[in-house]
């Protein structure tokens, strides 16, 4: 019974090792992150440009929203956007995203949390990366009011 066991252990150390060589089990399975680009050559702009809004409206009830947020396509950075929600001192991110490439958007956001209808004063704050290394440079936040319907 012993030897059995050390046969079915030794298999399944072979599976695993097999799968491993064969990049199988690899650290990017399940994530659909698409490959970044070579931007190691690339002349760095010191200017940045920031997108704007005043507002941004939202559904009552739902995580999942409709956005038009992107990294413009002139920027030599990665943007990493958060909304937050501003109360007093308080702040409360709902959403924060992966790192956007120059020229790339993001169409839609799943919140932290369901929004009630009314009007919420709110930020996006905009971290930017360096794309050759992804060393912090300047951020911005751009405050707005979320209306929620």
């Amino acid at each position: 019974m012993k030897r059995k066991k050390n046969i079915v252990y030794g298999i399944f150390l072979i599976l695993i090792m097999m799968s491993y060589l064969t990049g199988c089990l690899s650290d990017t399975v399940g994530k659909t992150d698409k490959p970044k680009k070579d931007y190691s050559n690339i002349e760095m702009n010191p200017n940045i440009s920031i997108p704007g809004y005043e507002s941004l409206d939202f559904k009552a009830g739902k995580k999942k929203q409709s956005v038009n947020f992107y990294n413009p396509k002139e920027n030599t950075c990665y943007f990493r956007i958060s909304l937050v929600l501003k109360a007093d001192e308080a702040e409360e991110v709902l959403w924060t995203s992966e790192l956007i490439e120059p020229g790339e958007e993001v169409k839609s956001i799943k919140l932290d949390k369901e929004l009630e209808s009314g009007e919420y004063p709110a930020i996006l704050k905009y971290e930017c990366f360096s794309l050759k290394d992804e060393t912090l440079l300047n951020g911005s936040n751009v405050e707005l009011v979320l209306s929620v319907k």
